[in-house]
């Protein structure tokens, strides 16, 4: 169940939340409730809840000042704001402050439970990502602990490179569209930088740069064969900056041009 907390000054307002969101239905549990900024700063310290839904304007202590101290020693609670204020700079705070969704007085239920619904998804994607990366850390930490007698056992050490190999080419194929160079694989496989082109070239035969190369006109060539997209537009989305080098890259793969390539395959 994720716990909730709800802060509101308006009882009203509380209790229409208590009784009218189906909270069993998402599954969700309201753990407490607080009327002013200060009393939800305590009970958020001791609750440590999921999802906050508060107010801004409160008695004591602002909704946007309480997230703020909040956040100093919980970075994983997520805050809905419910607010009967439409002023910008609230709107853009709460963005800064990395709140959720930001709701307008009078809400309806709907809208909500879909913020309620996003939030949790938010979590379960950072807590699943927190949890590879836990993972990943065991199985490196396995490897790396292995003695100087061990890692002189081939089998030891080839399963070493297949599996960091194996880890290397799957975040590449994650996120080839984004700027993507072979410091930044290393660092989400901690290891170095030097280390992993070694395995790289010994395992696929590739350099880290022809490797990503690849996996980008890869999905290249799936785009041009199942979208319209322009060129330049399917440039920017595997992850180059340039049409033209991207376009010398394309023919030096496959051949000929993105758009003799999109042609041909339209055409057969």
């Amino acid at each position: 169940m994720y716990k909730i907390l709800l802060i509101d000054d308006e009882i009203i307002i509380i209790e229409g939340l208590k009784k009218l969101v189906p909270w069993d239905e998402i599954e969700c549990e309201v753990v407490g409730v607080a009327e002013d900024g200060e009393e939800g700063l305590e009970l958020a310290n001791e609750l440590k809840p999921d999802i906050i839904i508060s107010d801004i304007q409160m008695p004591k202590l602002s909704g946007l000042e309480m997230i703020k101290k909040i956040k100093e020693k919980s970075k994983d609670t997520k805050f809905i704001i419910l607010t009967g204020y439409r002023e910008f700079e609230y709107a853009r705070e709460a963005v800064t402050l990395g709140v959720t969704q930001f709701l307008l007085k009078p809400t309806n239920l709907e809208d909500i439970k879909n913020a309620i619904l996003e939030a949790i998804n938010i979590l379960d994607d950072e807590r699943t990502k927190v949890k590879d990366i836990e993972n990943l850390r065991k199985k490196l930490y396995k490897f790396n602990a292995l003695s100087d007698k061990e890692v002189e056992n081939n089998d030891n050490e080839d399963d070493k490179v297949r599996f960091l190999t194996g880890q290397a080419i799957k975040y590449i194929k994650e996120n080839f569209s984004k700027k993507l160079d072979l410091q930044t694989v290393a660092d989400h496989l901690y290891i170095s930088s030097w280390y992993l082109c070694k395995i790289l070239k010994k395992e696929v035969g590739n350099s880290f740069v022809e490797l990503l190369n690849e996996v980008r006109i890869q999905g290249a060539k799936e785009l041009l064969t199942t979208s319209n997209y322009k060129i330049y537009e399917i440039t920017e989305m595997v992850g180059y900056s340039d049409t033209a080098y991207f376009s010398k890259t394309f023919k030096k793969h496959v051949g000929i041009t993105p758009k003799q390539y999109r042609n041909k395959k339209w055409k057969s």
